[in-house]
């Protein structure tokens, strides 16, 4: 299993081809008290395109290496 933060790297690495990048919830955020840590891929404008339909940066690791995959 290749470690959590490889796979954050890699992933930032194509987002950043594909003119997106990848944002993590803040260390301080009040969020962590309710959710697990999670991710939102943004494009060149500012857009969330994935991680954020039910609370801010709420889709996984997985997810956005899913949505990574179809840029």
């Amino acid at each position: 299993m290749t470690a959590l933060k490889i796979r954050e790297n890699r992933l930032r690495r194509r987002l950043a081809k594909a003119d997106h990048r990848l944002a993590k919830m803040p260390a301080r955020s009040w969020l962590r008290q309710a959710h697990a840590p999670g991710y939102m891929v943004l494009d060149h404008t500012n857009t969330v395109r994935i991680g954020c339909s039910q609370w801010e940066y709420d889709a996984t690791l997985s997810e956005a290496e899913a949505f990574a995959g179809t840029l």
